[in-house]
């Protein structure tokens, strides 16, 4: 009943909007852009925002720097002007007829990247303004390229988002070829290596352009497919699930925006070449061909190559290589435009495995080393006969996205994409590994197809909106551990002695439909109910069977007395997540090679990893929402909000949801996610002139978590939780002069899990008081790796001579506070945490301009200090080492962060 009042209640709020939908004065806005000296400013991008129902209008000045908006709502304006080389032009007016508006821009001092971006298309995506950020009713960062910048010129899509309020970046390397996860204010996305599954993974919106790119099946998005920082443009943080009409299917705890560079007004190429530590090398390109006919293009991409900072005994220096490349086109046209895109990165390389902090003797089978890094060093790797495992990420995607002007006040908007994601995971000789599982030959795929629909209508007193959107998915999820001395070949897909082996088809299907409605009585108030109902239909078959071949042998199977006879065909154990999974004890059937049977107890039984039943289930949930905002004077906005979101569950990078979980307690998550804060922006104030801060709190209820975490042998353990977050986020920008720049941006956060169990799903084991059998309980308990404090700083100044910037030092500081350490003794989080860290890091930017070229010279030095730390820990059970000591256990292994880097890039345009 209560969701049919709400409806109602909605329905009649979009009713009264549609009423109120008189015909008004539409004026004509019009102006030129110049410089200091009164020269005409051709090619500069203009907006218009509209106070009362936030919709942007954007254009561009002619040959002679002249502008013109036709037929605009009367009432209260925001207009920015842009252009590459100058600092933005603002101005707050209220038109009640014809408007004549002389926008002056000033040189800018600080160069604002090493690729200069020229003026963006007007119908491109460009970087939203501190206008922008102040009329969006919630918490937003975008972090533009200074602060991009800042990650380091071989830095990809993960660690660019350090910056950023609440962020905590994990992984085990430092370029962007190899694999992060990333938590924000405590939702994890992502996968690194051991760094896994400490919260329900994927349940963070990743978007590309605007497309999403996390994985709908396995929840996840794969950084390594972003690997390279100078071809993009900026990236905007949404916390929280945002409002409806914005919003994807795993936006539990937010979304991040990768836009990489657009297409532009004017013809522009450049291309950066940087070198640094260790090999490492990096290249990457721009190029524009400016608007010829009304199609602006845009081409880039970059190479990067180069060794790990850890290295082996042997000299093996776990390789990375990475690649991408990107094009978009867009039309423009009188009704509205057309846009093309098409983006293929690849990043992949070997990976070090995590390395014990003390002493527990773990000496290495050869060499004789005694592997930790009280020992053999802190940033030590084992050599390449004994694990080498390369490990390569790839995507594919292309995509169109028409938008069309029904009127001037009526937009209509579609996007269409395709999405092939390929993960290959090669291991070989690995001695870790016990019995026949030495090697590994892990490639799962994805195919995805979407579209989304969406229609804007604005109204005197609301602007509504209202579509959906239906994404298609079949992930395959092959993987083979088998041995060659046992039969199995990898590359040839052939199953030996003791081999564990999947081959799964997990189709999932997300369907949503969304209606919002901005309501805004005056201008200074907006209220926007919204409501979006989403369908999940999830699919499960195993084909492991017809996938695989399997090695020509005596079969055997064993009977419930003991009774072991020959077969004709390969028997090996299976399970139905529909019923208790077989493999525990010794009456199990097994595949022996050799002729010889062999006890269960020994590992060498061949196993079926999937789940042999096939199931479909269907899950469906209304998401109501409700936000708010106030801008009592124009410098201040008062916002905040409640919003619900469900997301399906998936498994990560393992092998789809049904293949741990019984289809009958496949429930959907739910976030609840409720925050309040302020955002202050002036233009000319007193000292710090141009400034934004904003400042927020948010509390985060998530329910109904299903955490599968995936052994080092590739087996599933199913766990539940529910967790609660609350905390600050806040953030600081700053411009007091034309050559000095100011950054801050700050979290405090707790967190917990109010609900954890382990032996299965949340909804199947019970209560604390009366658990199922094989459940345990981990209540209160925080949750693992969500830093108390987060906290960034820098500052940019720009020493000038004769009025040009003639070198421009940076400095930045990244301080991540304790966290607390995941359990494999337990499976579980606990109380015991890891030690803060902070790292000092400078650069300095020399641009060398001549008349329609310039030159750029940048040093950038990482961890300056040389700080020696771990960013990443964990209890361990000793079972990743168990083959160089199987009675160690309880000891702490880790990711060490890197030593101090010296990277020099040079970069030429024109």
């Amino acid at each position: 009943m209560r969701l049919l009042r709400f409806l109602m209640f909605f329905s009649l709020i979009l009713l009264a909007g549609l009423g109120t939908g008189s015909a008004a004065d539409t004026p004509n806005i019009q102006g030129k852009v110049v410089d200091s000296s009164g020269a005409l400013i051709p090619q500069a991008a203009v907006s218009i925002t509209d106070l009362a129902t936030n919709t942007v209008t954007h254009t561009t000045t002619d040959a002679v720097g002249q502008f013109v908006f036709k037929n605009v709502l009367v009432g209260p304006k925001v207009i920015n002007v842009q252009k590459s080389g100058f600092e933005s032009f603002t101005l707050r007016f209220s038109p009640a007829t014809q408007h004549t508006i002389t926008a002056t821009l000033q040189v800018a001092a600080l160069t604002d990247s090493v690729i200069v971006r020229g003026t963006v298309d007007p119908e491109a995506t460009p970087v939203p303004t501190r206008e922008d950020v102040m009329m969006m009713p919630e918490t937003v960062r975008v972090l533009d390229r200074k602060q991009l910048d800042a990650a380091g010129p071989v830095a990809g899509g993960a660690q660019m988002l350090q910056a950023t309020p609440g962020a905590n970046v994990v992984g085990y390397g430092n370029t962007g070829g190899q694999k992060y996860t990333v938590l924000l204010n405590g939702i994890q996305q992502g996968w690194a290596g051991e760094a896994t599954s400490f919260t329900a993974p994927g349940s963070l919106g990743i978007t590309y352009d605007g497309i999403p790119v996390a994985d709908p099946a396995t929840g996840l998005w794969q950084s390594a497919t972003m690997p390279q920082n100078l071809v993009i443009q900026d990236v905007q943080v949404t916390y929280g699930p945002g409002q409806a009409a914005d919003r994807w299917y795993t936006d539990e705890g937010g979304r991040v925006e990768f836009t990489p560079i657009q297409p532009t007004v004017d013809r522009h190429l450049s291309a950066a070449t940087t070198q640094g530590p260790y090999g490492q090398q990096n290249f990457a390109f721009v190029g524009n061909t400016g608007s010829f006919k009304d199609w602006s293009t845009v081409v880039g991409g970059g190479l990067g190559r180069g060794n790990d900072f850890r290295s082996a005994p042997d000299g093996f220096g776990n390789h990375t290589r990475n690649g991408s490349v990107f094009g978009k086109t867009v039309k423009t046209f009188s009704p509205g435009s057309l846009a093309f895109g098409v983006l293929y990165a690849k990043g992949g390389g070997y990976r070090p495995t995590v390395i014990p902090t003390t002493d527990v003797g773990l000496i290495e089978h050869g060499s004789g080393i005694n592997f930790s890094q009280a020992t053999s060093g802190f940033y030590s790797a084992l050599p390449y006969a004994s694990y080498n495992k390369y490990d390569t990420n790839e995507m594919f995607m292309t995509y169109a996205r028409e938008r069309i002007h029904l009127s001037h006040t009526s937009t209509f908007e579609n996007s269409t994409w395709y999405t092939h994601i390929r993960r290959f995971h090669r291991r070989n000789q690995d001695a870790l590994s016990q019995g026949a599982q030495v090697d590994e030959w892990n490639n799962p795929h994805s195919n995805m197809f979407g579209d989304r629909i969406g229609f804007t209508q604005v109204l005197p007193y609301n602007t509504i909106q209202f579509g959906g959107y239906l994404i298609h998915e079949v992930y395959n999820s092959h993987n083979l551990f088998y041995s060659p001395a046992e039969g199995g070949d990898g590359a040839k897909q052939i199953v030996g002695a003791g081999s564990k082996f999947r081959s799964g088809y997990f189709q999932q299907d997300n369907v949503t439909f969304f209606a919002q409605d901005d309501i805004h009585p005056i201008p200074q108030i907006h209220i926007i109910p919204s409501v979006r109902v989403d369908g999940f239909s999830t699919n499960y078959s195993d084909q492991a069977a017809r996938d695989f071949t399997f090695a020509s042998s005596t079969y055997f199977s064993q009977a419930a007395d003991g009774t072991i006879t020959p077969s004709t065909s390969p028997v090996y154990q299976t399970h139905c997540s529909l019923n208790p999974q077989t493999g525990s004890n010794a009456t199990d059937p097994y595949y022996n090679f050799s002729g010889t049977p062999v006890p269960t107890s020994d590992g060498s039984q061949t196993k079926d990893q999937g789940s042999l039943c096939g199931a479909h289930e269907s899950r469906s949930a209304v998401e109501p929402g409700i936000d708010a905002s106030v801008t009592p004077f124009q410098w201040l906005t008062i916002y905040g909000g409640y919003d619900t979101i469900y997301r399906s569950p998936a498994l990560g990078g393992g092998g789809g949801m049904f293949q741990a979980v019984n289809p009958k307690y496949y429930i959907l998550a739910k976030g609840a996610y409720a925050q309040f804060g302020g955002k202050v922006h002036f233009t000319n104030a007193p000292a710090l002139r141009n400034f934004i801060a904003g400042v927020s709190y948010f509390h985060n209820d998530y329910t109904n978590q299903e955490i599968d975490v995936e052994t080092a042998l590739g087996v599933v353990e199913t766990s539940g939780g529910n967790s609660a977050y609350h905390g600050v986020d806040a953030f600081f920008d700053a411009d007091p002069r034309s050559n000095i720049h100011f950054f801050f941006n700050f979290a405090g956060e707790s967190s917990k899990f109010t609900t954890y169990v382990t032996g299965g799903p949340i909804n199947a084991c019970g209560t604390a008081a009366n658990p199922a059998s094989g459940c345990a309980f981990y209540n209160n308990l925080p949750v693992s790796y969500v830093p108390n404090v987060t906290l960034n700083t820098g500052l940019y100044y720009g020493i000038q001579r004769h009025d040009r910037t003639i070198i421009e030092p940076r400095l930045w500081i990244e301080t991540t506070g304790s966290q607390h350490l995941w359990s494999n003794n337990s499976g579980g989080p606990t109380t015991q945490t890891m030690p803060s860290y902070t790292t000092l890091n400078v650069s300095f930017n020399a641009p060398i301009t001549f008349e329609k070229q310039s030159l750029n010279l940048r040093v950038d030095m990482m961890n300056l200090a040389n700080k020696q730390y771990n960013e990443y820990e964990y209890i361990s059970s000793g079972g990743y080492f168990a083959a160089l000591n199987p009675n160690a256990s309880g000891y702490i292994n880790a990711y060490p962060g890197a030593p101090r880097t010296i990277y020099g890039t040079i970069t030429y345009q024109f």
